[in-house]
């Protein structure tokens, strides 16, 4: 099979969590978000869990909706059900209603930004500010500030699918 880079892999050689690492550590450098369909499905899955994980913890939930990586919000959410995390994939779902990415990053790029140079939260959305302290109270929510562990549930999944193979 294939990896990320387009190099043949033997994806039995690993276990999910060790697959995982080393994506997270060549997925910035080869790869841009755009050729994840011609990934393995669970590669995408650890992929956006992975790609979302890393912009909300460096940049926080609104650089993710108007960043590039928002554009692909329903395939976190996908990528959360799949994994058997409801609950986030419910919030991020909630958040994406209450603040569209595609409409964020539209806004931000029409006011003559580059696409993938957003780094930090433009505030001159005219969000208000009731939205703005609902997205901030469910982003609150996500397992990054809580004790639930994504790592295991995706590491699991991720085990499953090599076994599969």
């Amino acid at each position: 099979m294939q990896w990320i880079d387009g190099n043949e892999i033997d994806f039995k050689q690993y276990t999910g969590e060790k697959l995982c690492e080393k994506l997270s550590l060549e997925m910035w450098n080869c790869c841009k978000v755009e050729q994840w369909p011609s990934w393995v499905d669970f590669i995408q899955v650890a992929y956006f869990i992975i790609a979302f994980d890393t912009e909300v913890t460096m940049e926080g939930i609104f650089t993710f909706l108007e960043n590039s990586i928002g554009h692909y919000a329903p395939q976190i959410i996908q990528a959360f059900r799949e994994i058997g995390d409801d609950n986030d994939a419910n919030i991020l779902e909630e958040i994406c209603t209450l603040c569209p990415p595609d409409i964020m990053r539209g806004e931000l790029l029409d006011s003559s930004h580059q696409e993938y140079e957003i780094t930090s939260f433009n505030e001159d959305h005219e969000l208000k500010e009731d939205i703005v302290e609902r997205i901030n109270e469910l982003a609150g929510n996500l397992y990054l500030k809580t004790d639930f562990d994504i790592w295991k549930l995706l590491f699991d999944f991720v085990d499953r699918k090599i076994e599969a193979l």
